[in-house]
């Protein structure tokens, strides 16, 4: 191996360690016991902590929040994301161009606009519901949607389409038999993108939401974070729990994200 080679895989190594580090500690600070320093060098494991956040109704009831919000965010954003992301890649118009301006919106800080957010969900009646936090989602992540979603679409040759046309297919019958099916792995990958920021999102849950039987999983974690100490066996499992999700849902889709990814960066 060349130096340059073996300089790019001590950095790769680094940055696994820098990046799995955290979960490792965190997974084996959930399994000590409940009085443990969570250190590596603990010896017992214990499964305590998790009893302890499985025998809690409330945890239940986050994690269905959580999975509502998601899977509302992406049912919500991915149809919007492949009629704007179609239009981009296959229709002239005018103000085409100024497109790109669409990834300036994820940009801005959520806080900067979150007071008059608030006033709009009050006066559509959504405050205090599920619907608005998964409205907000669905405002910040579907510009970036949009423009994967064109990439994806723009991948694909349009004389396949006008074959289709020719042989009596309509411009939808097109998109949804040819285009759609085609750019499959790539609304995966976007499915990816919208459910991972919805979950992990913090910020609209506490804003939008005032009930304790609305909050979400990132809220649930920081009720384990006191003035009179913190409960870092039980924080470390519901942060464990937590991962899940994303996890098994990115390891289910991995190939058609990987897949994805790498079509959207053609054309």
């Amino acid at each position: 191996m060349r130096g340059r080679d073996v300089l790019a895989w001590v950095g790769l190594v680094l940055i696994a360690v820098v990046v799995f580090f955290p979960i490792a500690w965190g997974i084996k600070t959930s399994l000590t016991a409940p009085l443990g320093t969570g250190r590596l060098s603990t010896p017992l494991l214990h499964l305590e902590s998790y009893r302890y956040i499985l025998s809690q109704p409330l945890f239940v009831v986050y994690l269905k929040n959580s999975l509502f919000v998601s899977l509302g965010a992406i049912a919500t954003a991915l149809p919007m994301a492949v009629m704007g992301g179609y239009a981009l890649a296959r229709f002239d118009f005018p103000g085409k161009r100024l497109s790109v301006l669409l990834l300036v919106l994820p940009l801005l800080p959520a806080i900067a606009v979150l007071v008059p957010l608030i006033v709009y969900m009050q006066r559509l009646g959504l405050y205090n519901t599920l619907y608005a936090v998964i409205l907000a989602n669905v405002v910040f992540n579907t510009p970036f949607a949009v423009w994967m979603v064109r990439g994806f679409f723009a991948s694909i040759p349009y004389e396949i389409e006008e074959a289709a046309t020719m042989d009596g297919c309509s411009r939808l019958g097109s998109l949804w038999r040819i285009s759609i099916p085609l750019a499959a792995p790539g609304l995966i990958a976007v499915s990816i993108f919208v459910f991972i920021n919805a979950w992990n999102n913090y910020l609209y849950a506490f804003a939008f939401t005032t009930s304790p039987d609305l909050a979400v999983l990132p809220q649930a974690l920081l009720r384990f974070l006191g003035a009179w100490g913190t409960n870092y066996g039980g924080l470390t499992a519901a942060a464990t729990l937590a991962l899940l999700p994303p996890a098994l849902f990115f390891l289910l889709f991995q190939k058609w994200f990987v897949m994805g990814m790498v079509a959207g960066t053609g054309k």
